[in-house]
């Protein structure tokens, strides 16, 4: 069920009017149990039990941390338990054509069916968050979840149940101590209107000139493969963001807080700056749940790059079983090497040139940009010649026979500027819709109908699914 259909708009005013009727916090906490949980298995009903199982065993394993003297082993127990279910579902198809491959090496051919296993979605965000609730409970910086239906919503709870951001159990767990109140503030419905833009609008149009060069990169020349690049480097931010923003503006409606995942990273000059403010709740879990229990920053030069590599290497695995992702994320762990290593961090903090903060702002960016290219091209023959034409300009700038014609292109650019102007409005206002806030009712209802014209008139005949659901 996806925010922007009719399914999830008959849910939603379903859920508000029983939410309505409730009266203790007990009621309503478990009127949005009742609710994610259907919300969940609209997309397949059988793992529901695998998200029962997992609350059952991790609420369990929280108090027994707690209250054993052995607490350091049953969490490591918790830990192996919660990672083996998600390398199953996430990662065995992986580990099993990798198997092949060697055996295939070295002259075997193994003649076994390949096993048929579904991930099912939010795994990946849902096991980090009981990891860091048992972790959080043998550190003694909170205490266990004293009912079930408490834990079991910090899970579930629909808006961020299957794509984030990852939520922290001392923060929400704290808000479900007393009743919320339904808070229907304007800006969250801007929120809302502002991620759907974003996603519907921007995201889901440029991914259909993305797909069909990044697809076959040998198809086309240099300028063709630096436009798909630079419309998925937007898809992604737009297509993620989106949903934060209206996962966010969901939670805020029902009285929840949800931490801000995007901070505007397009316009970060280093890679310290850029993971402060690219999904920020994965990026600071990695931090405190990884990096820093590797040693951090703490054993030297050395000890500090490789828990780095490390932390980069395992954070582009989590995005999925396959190598391109691994080299996606040791591509961002050497470029913070090398910052780290030539200081640049600290130097480019003192720079206040706005000729040389621009240099600096474009050669990390174009990193960045280089870097999505091995994201999103899985094949890495196909990865090789999109690299290579990116790297290497070819200075053909033909626009026909390409196979996309030129209207194609130029409504392509269209977005990508629409995107530009909102990225650098939204930085100057501290967001558009804190800035429409602040405006007379007229210029808000003009908005909002050139909003939902555009609706009308730029909705994809294709929508494409959240990116990040398959992570």
């Amino acid at each position: 069920m996806l925010f922007q259909t009719i399914e999830f708009a008959v849910f939603f005013f379903l859920l508000v009017a029983v939410v309505l009727l409730t009266r203790s916090n007990f009621s309503r906490k478990t009127c949005l149990l009742v609710f994610s949980y259907a919300f969940y298995m609209f997309w397949n009903p059988a793992f529901i039990l695998l998200l029962l199982s997992s609350t059952v065993f991790n609420f369990w394993t929280g108090h027994a941390i707690s209250t054993s003297s052995r607490k350091k082993q049953l969490l490591i127990f918790s830990i192996i338990v919660n990672l083996a279910l998600l390398a199953y579902f996430k990662y065995f198809h992986f580990l099993e054509d990798n198997l092949l491959l060697l055996l295939r090496l070295f002259g075997q051919q193994p003649s076994w069916a390949a096993t048929n296993i579904f991930l099912p979605i939010g795994i990946s965000f849902y096991t980090f968050e009981v990891i860091s609730y048992n972790v959080d409970i043998y550190k003694g910086e909170i205490k266990p979840a004293k009912q079930v239906v408490d834990f079991a919503l910090f899970l579930a709870f629909f808006p961020r149940l299957v794509a984030g951001p990852i939520l922290r159990p001392d923060d929400f767990l704290e808000q479900l101590k007393e009743k919320k109140e339904l808070d229907p503030e304007p800006r969250y419905l801007l929120l809302f209107i502002k991620g759907m833009f974003k996603k519907m609008i921007i995201a889901d149009n440029l991914s259909l000139f993305a797909d069909q060069v990044l697809d076959h990169p040998g198809n086309f020349p240099s300028m063709i493969i630096w436009v798909g690049v630079l419309c998925f480097t937007i898809q992604i931010y737009c297509d993620f963001s989106g949903y934060s923003d209206m996962a966010i503006a969901l939670a805020s409606f029902f009285g929840y807080t949800f931490p801000r995942n995007f901070d505007r990273p397009y316009f970060a000059v280093s890679p310290s700056e850029f993971w402060s403010k690219w999904h920020i709740s994965l990026s600071s879990w990695l931090r405190d749940y990884l990096y820093i229990p590797l040693g951090g920053n703490r054993h030297g030069s050395w000890g500090t790059y490789r828990n780095m590599m490390l932390t980069m290497l395992i954070g582009g695995l989590w995005h999925g079983a396959s190598w391109n992702f691994v080299a996606w994320g040791a591509l961002h762990g050497g470029i913070q090497v090398i910052y780290r290593a030539l200081s640049l961090d600290k130097k480019l903090k003192s720079v206040s040139q706005p000729i040389l903060l621009f240099f600096a702002w474009f050669a990390f960016q174009y990193v960045v940009w280089l870097t999505w290219i091995t994201f999103r091209v899985v094949d890495f023959n196909q990865m090789r010649i999109a690299l290579t034409k990116f790297v290497c300009f070819d200075f053909d700038f033909r626009l026909a026979n390409i196979g996309l014609g030129n209207m194609s292109f130029f409504s392509t650019l269209f977005y990508m500027i629409a995107f530009v102007l909102l990225h650098a409005f939204s930085k100057k206002s501290g967001g558009v819709e804190n800035y429409l806030l602040r405006q007379k009712t007229w210029v808000v209802s003009l908005v909002l109908v050139l909003v939902g014209a555009s609706f009308f008139f730029l909705w994809p005949l294709k929508e494409a699914p959240f990116i990040y659901f398959q992570f």
